[in-house]
């Protein structure tokens, strides 16, 4: 099951950057982000990776969340996330959730908009 989580998380981010044409985004209202976000291929896959990467670990455990919950599972199986290079002590639950608070703020406030000026308005 662990591959079909990867790919449903994947997906997960995919449609979320599908979705954020429909968003409260529109082209004028994002003036602050300037030229450096033009519509080259280059600035689309970079906003795009930047943005599946930042994702991943709260959709991964979104679905993992979700796969237990609906019987599919019979535990919840979360990624484990390590403090640093050399630390064997997991990311305990408490600072996941506020890792996990603070990396969708940054993705609403910050990378959807960057992501729809370098792909939809340009």
């Amino acid at each position: 099951m662990k591959t079909g989580k990867h790919l449903a998380m994947l997906a997960v981010c995919l449609v979320v950057l599908w979705a954020s044409r429909f968003g409260p985004y529109t082209c004028g209202s994002l003036p602050a982000f300037t030229g450096e976000t033009g519509a080259s291929w280059l600035a689309i896959a970079a906003n795009g990776l930047f943005l599946v990467l930042l994702l991943y670990l709260p959709a991964y455990d979104f679905i993992s969340l979700l796969t237990y919950k609906l019987g599919w599972e019979p535990r919840f199986n979360p990624l484990v996330v390590y403090e640093g290079e050399f630390s064997t002590n997991p990311v305990s639950t408490k600072t996941r959730r506020i890792l996990y608070a603070v990396d969708i703020a940054v993705v609403g406030f910050f990378l959807l908009p960057l992501w729809t000026k370098a792909a939809y308005c340009g």
